[in-house]
């Protein structure tokens, strides 16, 4: 028997949690990744739980489950790749589901002014330890947003500037 894959979803809009039950009613394996954020209205402010990927899931369906995936109401079609489903590696999983449960916390203390917007880093602490990504805004002094592309798409991180180190320039 073959290993089983993960394989990308495209599920209507706003519909993950409802896919991601009508999955699991199914006995189909599946990932939803949930990131928090702060909303806030007129009389309060409160923390939500959003999808990670709007609009995107993982499935990692036997043989006979990959049609009933397709099947399921909310889920538009798997996200192809040269023809073929999309495959994520269990390394990205892994990745996805260490920063969706653990985030990142920082102890040692760089110095924020020198990073740019624009470059590359590398992490060198947390869930992403190892990953080169791009340094997209600095949020704050201590914080930065970040980006690894994965999927075909970009997924935007929050890090502390104390996990990133500069990319050494060949030569």
């Amino acid at each position: 028997m073959s290993e089983l894959k993960w394989n990308v979803v495209y599920v209507m809009s706003r519909q993950e949690k409802k896919v991601a039950k009508r999955l699991h009613d199914q006995h189909i394996e599946h990932y939803l990744p949930i990131a928090k954020r702060l909303s806030t209205w007129s009389d309060r402010k409160k923390w939500v739980d959003f999808p990670m990927f709007n609009g995107y899931m993982f499935v990692r369906p036997t043989l006979q489950q990959i049609d009933k995936v397709v099947q399921t109401h909310g889920v538009v079609s798997y996200l192809m790749y040269d023809k073929k489903h999309a495959i994520v590696q269990d390394k990205e999983i892994r990745i996805i589901k260490t920063i969706e449960q653990e985030g990142y916390f920082a102890e040692t203390i760089l110095n924020p002014g020198d990073f740019d917007e624009g470059e590359k880093v590398l992490v060198v602490e947390g869930p992403l330890k190892g990953q080169t990504v791009d340094l997209i805004r600095k949020n704050n002094e201590r914080i930065f947003l970040v980006s690894f592309d994965t999927l075909g798409q970009s997924i935007k991180i929050n890090i502390p500037f104390e996990f990133l180190q500069k990319v050494k320039e060949p030569g």
